[in-house]
């Protein structure tokens, strides 16, 4: 009888433990699978960028702070509003309406943190690229956006999207 009790009462303990902790968010740094034929290049405005030369196809990554209510935002985005915020972005920077078409939305977790997966096809002044955008909600937001230009790399990418690693100190 004693050693059932101590027995539950460890159980209770470790049950307990992990109610109402905060997850560490404390990102510092990541590991992102990439092609072969993907060379490291600079690009403004990302963190890192890898390009192939041969077609155009990027995959790029972005660290950028979180403003204040960032996390409430992040927990109501759906594939309309990405989508809606994407198409005035599009506008706004080539002056074209682009034409977007969903090809999935998702709210998996990335290495246990918020995270959600946009892939789409746009057609913008008679170009067509699918892109697959990442975006995980930790101590910054970490965004990891592969750009397919021919239609070759969008199951590569995808496999890439799903071992993203973040580092977590």
């Amino acid at each position: 009888m004693k050693k059932s009790l101590v027995s539950l009462f460890a159980l209770v303990l470790l049950l307990s433990a992990g109610c109402g902790e905060k997850v560490n968010d404390h990102v510092t740094g990541y590991n992102v699978d990439v092609p072969d034929s993907f060379e490291e290049t600079e690009m403004e405005g990302v963190k890192e960028c890898w390009f192939n030369a041969e077609d155009g196809s990027n995959i790029n990554t972005t660290v950028t702070e979180k403003e204040k209510g960032a996390d409430a935002a992040f927990k109501i985005l759906t594939a309309d509003l990405t989508r809606e915020t994407l198409a005035e972005m599009f506008e706004s920077t080539f002056g074209v309406e682009p034409t977007i078409t969903d090809r999935f939305f998702s709210k998996d977790n990335v290495c246990g943190l918020p995270a959600y997966q946009y892939c789409y096809d746009v057609e913008l002044d008679g170009v067509t690229m699918t892109q697959l955008i990442v975006a995980v909600n930790a101590d910054k937001l970490y965004t990891f956006t592969y750009t397919d230009m021919t239609g070759d790399w969008i199951d590569e990418f995808q496999e890439s999207a799903k071992n993203i690693e973040l580092i977590i100190e």
